[in-house]
């Protein structure tokens, strides 16, 4: 179970991204997972480092939106 605070940041990710990534965090590494490449994971060591990585993702993949992921 995630704490309070992960969990309310993990829904704020999912919120803005759940459309386009599979987003979770595992012992203490924020991970997504885009929805249109399942081969690539993005791993990221804090949830703002992950979120501007997403936004760096989703620009180069032009913005590609299949079905929501996330996972909470």
């Amino acid at each position: 179970m995630l704490d309070r605070d992960i969990q309310a940041t993990l829904n704020d990710l999912c919120f803005h991204w759940g459309e386009a990534y599979k987003i979770t965090c595992e012992d203490g590494a924020w991970l997504a997972v885009p929805l249109s490449d399942l081969s690539v994971t993005i791993s990221r060591d804090s949830s703002g480092k992950l979120r501007e990585a997403l936004r760096l993702d989703y620009a180069e993949r032009g913005g590609r939106r299949p079905a929501g992921g996330c996972s909470l």
